[in-house]
């Protein structure tokens, strides 16, 4: 698990898998966090595909902004590219799952 800094927020990450291959950013949906991939990562890793699995925006203990707009959706997704971003992966496949997917999509 590694943190990654985004403006004021942090945001808990799990990067795993081999790096330079593809990668495919898994979004959580209500009420879970990252760990709900956990499966689905193992799977994709020993195929060869890295996995960047975020706690998104409001699940992270350090990404918690107070107020209904700091929740739109513009915010989210600039949160899934900054995180990709952060974690040095230029471009990824996307699978959400329940508010994710919205994110995703």
């Amino acid at each position: 698990m590694k943190s990654v800094r985004l403006g004021e927020l942090a945001f808990d990450v799990s990067v795993s898998g081999p790096k330079g291959g593809p990668t495919v950013l898994l979004l959580h949906g209500f009420p879970q966090t990252h760990r709900c991939w956990d499966r689905v990562a193992a799977l994709l890793n020993a195929a060869g595909v890295q996995t960047v699995a975020p706690d998104q925006r409001g699940y992270s203990p350090g990404a918690r902004p107070v107020g209904r707009a700091a929740y739109r959706i513009d915010h989210l997704v600039a949160d899934a590219l900054g995180i990709l971003d952060q974690v040095g992966v230029p471009q990824a496949h996307i699978a959400g799952h329940d508010w994710g997917a919205l994110v995703a999509w």
